[in-house]
């Protein structure tokens, strides 16, 4: 798996961090299988569409996450099969997706960061009632596609434990301890990481996560909606006089003064834009 996580190169206890991906599991960056995604977007913050994909890994997940999860190995595991079975090319284009997922902080968090929707835009819709289940919808289009993990693939004693351990079904009577919390956490953890090695890594994506496509769904409504900006001008068409750095690979030098730029745009661009009226 590819990146690095950034920072001060200290390990917890002071020392330095000889393994800069200490955040993925060594066995989990040796399993030959794991996801890996593309994605396309828009290239500046007025950009048009971009005509290259980028390749998103489950590290870029966890850095992006925070941590590594079963609950987010198993949100890997149902895109991968969305991809492979619903999207053009495999490819997440992350502006022009809305997707619908459970408030969970794993399986939102892979939702919006593979398919671009985000609570502000009205493009990432929440449903408590979804479990590992997605819908992605195609603006374009208007495909829905639905991808829900298998009933019963996830062990219901985990699920239990998970839902204790967060205090969701523990009544204030029978309250865990401190003490209690801190082996029944670690035992969770241990429980959670075997289940994925030794259930989940040696299957593949569609073995377990089906993919549907949906002829008619209500979508929740959006918790807030802002303008997006960053897709306004996606189909914009290339330019033909100017190269813009975004086409370079940011190599080429930037213009001094504009006088690399030819006219009559430099002037045009001088000045400024028309007032608005």
């Amino acid at each position: 798996m590819t990146g690095t996580s950034e920072g001060d190169g200290l390990a917890a206890d002071g020392g330095a961090d000889q393994d800069l991906r200490w955040d993925v599991p060594s066995w989990l960056q040796e399993a030959a299988e794991l996801p890996r995604f593309r994605v396309l977007d828009t290239r500046s913050a007025q950009g048009r569409i971009e005509t290259r994909t980028k390749t998103v890994t489950v590290a870029d997940l966890i850095l992006f996450h925070g941590h590594a999860c079963d609950g987010l190995i198993r949100g890997a595991y149902a895109f991968a099969a969305l991809a492979s079975t619903a999207l053009p090319d495999g490819v997440f284009d992350r502006t022009d997706l809305v997707v619908v997922s459970k408030n969970s902080p794993c399986l939102g968090d892979i939702a919006a960061y593979l398919t671009g929707g985000r609570a502000r835009f009205g493009t990432h819709l929440l449903d408590d009632s979804f479990g590992v289940r997605f819908v992605v919808k195609e603006l374009s289009t208007g495909k829905l596609w639905e991808v829900r993990e298998d009933a019963g693939f996830f062990p219901a004693l985990i699920a239990r434990w998970d839902a204790a351990l967060l205090g969701d079904t523990v009544t204030p009577s029978r309250t865990l301890s401190m003490a209690d919390k801190a082996e029944l956490i670690a035992i969770n953890e241990a429980v959670q990481w075997n289940w994925v090695r030794t259930v989940l890594l040696p299957t593949h994506p569609a073995d377990h996560y089906k993919v549907r496509e949906l002829h008619a769904a209500r979508l929740p409504a959006p918790i807030s909606q802002a303008r997006r900006t960053d897709i306004v001008n996606r189909d914009v068409p290339a330019p033909t006089r100017f190269r813009s750095p975004y086409e370079t690979g940011f190599d080429a030098p930037s213009p001094e003064l504009l006088v690399d730029i030819p006219e009559p745009w430099a002037a045009r661009y001088l000045q400024g834009p028309p007032a608005r009226s």
